[in-house]
């Protein structure tokens, strides 16, 4: 149907009365009476009863006004949609980040949104976990991805996956016979551990705690890709979520196994986004992509 018989007839609907729709829609009344008549033919039937005070709907018109009101308020919301991304054309978003999703994730992300986007520009840090939130809320970065914990005033999550610790090491390690790890099994092997403090989140599980201020790692590394490097050549074991090996578990290059802890297998990464203020077009666009991948991830 042609879209001014759909706002001449829900005009009609809601002012009872042709002359008036007329009036407010700056329209001919004849036209909106053709426009009317037109769809009674087409419907086989009277959408109206022409009452001496005016038009009153019928049984099959207010089926027909249901839709209409349905289809203008979805063509609203996809003309906003395309607006939004006409905004988004080009620009520049900064995020911060676990250096663990720095490795794959994020990288992937990334060239999946800028085929849609390429003119966006990006600013990716490594940023300690517990500093992450704060970085948002000040407007250093867009846009956060860090373990969900209390936040600061003026910044929410906007997207939560699962993100449980668990045990990183090699394929054809002893510990991958396990289903899952216990500290005391954890602790036989050479650990190696990435440096500073545990994320905010982490510190929750007490014995996860307490077991890590009683390592004596072999290497302690602030860089994951060099942590990564040493997993694969055999010279111990680490601590780290799922989402920093995605590819080399999936490749069959590094196994992963969830400890035994029930602390750090409720842990959760999440997206922050400002709650006080309006995001960029570029980072609004960013952010509903990156919770789409966030989606993907929890589902498999």
């Amino acid at each position: 149907m042609h879209a001014a018989a759909l706002f001449y007839f829900r005009e009609v609907a809601r002012l009872g009365s042709i002359r008036r729709a007329a009036g407010q829609l700056n329209v001919a009344a004849s036209a909106i009476n053709r426009q009317i008549l037109k769809l009674e033919d087409e419907f086989g039937g009277p959408l109206f009863d022409r009452l001496p005070g005016g038009m009153r709907l019928t049984v099959a018109g207010a089926l027909l006004l249901q839709h209409i009101t349905a289809t203008i308020e979805g063509y609203g919301r996809v003309r906003a949609a395309i607006d939004d991304l006409r905004e988004a054309r080009s620009g520049h978003v900064t995020i911060a980040a676990l250096d663990s999703l720095l490795v794959d994730f994020l990288p992937r992300a990334l060239a999946r949104f800028g085929r849609d986007f390429p003119a966006i520009n990006h600013t990716v840090l490594a940023v300690a976990p517990a500093d992450i939130a704060q970085m948002v809320s000040d407007g250093a970065v867009d846009i956060g991805l860090t373990f969900v914990s209390p936040l600061p005033a003026h910044v929410h999550f906007i997207a939560e996956v699962p993100a449980p610790i668990g045990v990183v090491m090699p394929v054809d390690h002893p510990l991958t016979a396990r289903l899952s790890v216990s500290f005391d099994e954890a602790r036989s092997y050479p650990v190696l551990d990435q440096a500073g403090p545990l994320p905010r989140g982490a510190d929750i599980d007490a014995d996860f705690s307490q077991f890590k201020a009683m390592l004596k790692p072999k290497i302690t590394s602030n860089s994951i890709q060099m942590i990564r490097v040493c997993i694969e050549l055999g010279l111990g074991i680490a601590f780290f979520t799922r989402l920093g090996f995605l590819k080399e578990i999936e490749n069959g290059e590094i196994a992963w196994r969830p400890l035994t802890s029930p602390g750090v297998n409720v842990l959760r990464i999440g997206l922050i986004s400002p709650a006080s203020r309006e995001p960029s077009p570029p980072a609004a666009q960013l952010a509903k992509s990156l919770i789409d991948d966030l989606r993907r991830l929890s589902s498999n």
